[in-house]
């Protein structure tokens, strides 16, 4: 597990970072809004969103791609003028990063507690097998078969009953 786990975390970094494959080109304009989340009430993505702030966010999106703007120029625009809230998704740069990097380390550490406590059940059902105990009977900790098991606790019993008896 040790061995394999650099190179699922290279092989998951990558997958992550490489662009999706599409066949045709996208709309600049929808390439841009579809990444931004308008700041009013609404709370929807740019490229569906129906409000006045959402239509003169597009609009400036709009005059942005006709001006020769590029997307960063266009996106640092509308940050600065209503600010990081409107990211759909934050820069992974410094504290942002973590909102990057936690899921998929939450992810791991699951799967490793995951085959860490698999792996306990195992070896402990082999442990007990190799004892001689069968699939259904669990060796109790003294060591006793589970018929000697009661019969002693029957005796502790009946014991126990004559002592108090004797007592009244």
């Amino acid at each position: 597990m040790k061995r394999f786990a650099p190179a699922f975390l290279l092989v998951l970094a990558l997958a992550t970072l490489a662009p999706p494959a599409s066949s045709k080109p996208r709309d600049p304009v929808h390439e841009i809004t579809s990444e931004i989340i308008c700041p009013c009430s609404c709370g929807e993505v740019l490229s569906g969103c129906t409000c006045d702030t959402g239509k003169a966010m597009q609009a400036t999106v709009e005059n942005g791609i006709k001006a020769g703007k590029s997307k960063k120029a266009i996106v640092g625009a509308l940050v600065s003028q209503y600010g990081e809230v409107i990211r759909g998704a934050p820069k992974p740069e410094g504290f942002n990063l973590i909102v990057w990097v936690a899921p998929f380390a939450a992810t791991l550490l699951g799967f490793v507690i995951a085959f860490w406590i698999l792996r306990r059940w195992v070896r402990r059902r082999k442990a007990l097998v190799a004892a001689g105990a069968s699939d259904r009977t669990i060796p109790f900790p003294s060591g006793r078969s589970p018929e000697a098991e009661v019969d002693a606790l029957r005796a502790r019993a009946e014991e126990e009953l004559r002592e108090l008896r004797m007592k009244r």
